[in-house]
């Protein structure tokens, strides 16, 4: 239901196709080249790229991000949900 409400469908597939962002598809615990560097997606790198999108862009998308950052639009427990859900996507 986030997914769609808040628009994480059109810059992220579930499918594993590249778009605007990086799929969500099988992502979750990868290591992905940033420009901050080599960061593992767990919780902290995904709650960061919600709020903080400029933080830690994987190469290859636009830099800066043309991710909008949630700082007040989304709960922690809407944050935890996200995670969760990606969790799922293998």
């Amino acid at each position: 239901t986030l997914y769609k409400k808040y628009a994480c469908s059109t810059c992220h597939s579930l499918d594993g196709s590249k778009i605007t962002g990086p799929s969500w598809k099988g992502i979750w615990g990868t290591q992905e080249v940033t420009s901050a560097g080599t960061v593992k997606v767990d919780e902290n790198y995904i709650r960061e790229s919600i709020l903080t999108p400029n933080a830690k862009v994987v190469g290859g998308y636009q830099n800066p991000s043309v991710m909008p950052s949630y700082t007040g639009i989304l709960k922690d427990k809407d944050i935890e949900a996200i995670i969760a859900y990606i969790k799922t996507l293998k």
